[in-house]
């Protein structure tokens, strides 16, 4: 078996790009010869071991069309018995437009089709319309969690989805912390400020708890200024704390005591993972692909409904009365062990793709 991966960028080399290496380097474990062309920006170092090009697009949406050009002439060049995997809408949708009236069909590896996406996301949906087109339309998609699989065959009846979880590698078992001070507990959020990751509403949470809890929150983005207004307005600026982008948010784990995730859309929730590493529980709200992750693979709770008072009483419970404990934690890990070690996946992406 031999797979060509199109991925749209493997820079920063995080979320769905570090889950793309780390299923190249679990198929060719498996002895599946892999390769993989990228679309945006330079493969980063570090990758010397995997066979990768790329065609140094620029990020931009129009690259999409400037891609199918040079896509066309890659593609074509592979030989017969090689499968083409696009990752995501944006890897699938030039591909599709690149492989139409060559016969030759491809896989679509789908992350980013959620409800709350597809509302939200302007791009998203004309991408999810685009993919519809017959021509477009790949032979299989092979979704990251069942939220996705469910919005696939909702928007493509008749589609062939499969639902196999991203890779992680396992790594040693973590005991959780008790709350170290009653009198200050610490609340982190670690994601990008952008609308559907609802940043909003972990700050209104954070206006309805005493004032013995502080939130940090890890990251930058476009929605910045709105939420350091929003604080201000809530009467909480001196209990949030906006750390802008830092390299790494393990120190930041090991110092907090419960990660928030009030995001309204989540492609898999590999920030839901770390944390549960690194013996941090995680208050969610009750969203596709989370539901999947909490309590079974991430120790935690998701609030009662999608808002900041349900969210608040989450909070409240996971740092007091209902926090997971140890045996909590030690089932969560073996069920990520079982589930996500990337030679488990990558034996699954095998057995489908030769169905």
């Amino acid at each position: 078996m031999r797979l060509h991966f199109v991925l749209p960028q493997l820079a920063p080399l995080y979320g769905m790009e570090r889950a793309a290496v780390l299923l190249m380097r679990g198929l060719r474990a498996q002895g599946v010869e892999v390769s993989a062309t990228v679309l945006s920006r330079a493969v980063p170092p570090g990758l010397d071991d995997l066979d990768i090009d790329h065609l140094g697009l620029g990020t931009r949406i129009t690259r999409l069309v400037e891609a199918v050009p040079p896509l066309r002439r890659r593609l074509r060049a592979l030989p017969a018995g090689v499968e083409v995997v696009a990752s995501g809408l944006w890897g699938a949708v030039p591909v599709g437009a690149a492989l139409a009236g060559t016969g030759r069909d491809f896989v679509a590896w789908e992350h980013s089709l959620l409800p709350a996406r597809l509302e939200i996301d302007r791009r998203v949906r004309a991408l999810a319309r685009a993919g519809r087109v017959g021509a477009l339309r790949p032979r299989l998609v092979v979704a990251v969690s069942e939220g996705v699989a469910r919005t696939v065959r909702r928007l493509a009846p008749g589609q062939s989805v499969v639902t196999i979880t991203n890779p992680l590698p396992v790594v040693p078992y973590v005991a959780p912390r008790p709350v170290a001070d009653p009198g200050r507990i610490h609340l982190v959020t670690t994601a990008a400020f952008r609308p559907y990751k609802n940043h909003l509403c972990a700050l209104e949470a954070l206006a309805l708890l005493p004032e013995t809890y502080r939130l940090s929150l890890a990251g930058d983005g476009e929605e910045r200024a709105l939420l350091e207004a929003r604080a201000r307005e809530l009467g909480v600026a001196h209990r949030a704390t906006f750390l802008g982008r830092i390299p790494g948010v393990a120190g930041l784990l090991a110092e907090a005591d419960l990660l928030v995730h009030p995001s309204r859309a989540e492609t898999f929730g590999f920030s839901l993972v770390e944390a549960a590493e690194a013996g941090l529980p995680v208050a969610a709200l009750p969203v596709p692909a989370l539901d999947e992750l909490i309590p079974a693979l991430v120790p935690g709770a998701l609030a009662a409904e999608p808002g900041p008072a349900a969210l608040a009483e989450t909070v409240r419970r996971l740092t007091g009365e209902a926090r997971p404990g140890p045996d909590d934690f030690a089932r969560a890990w073996e069920a990520r062990a079982a589930a996500l070690d990337p030679a488990v996946v990558s034996r699954r992406w095998m057995r489908e793709l030769a169905r």
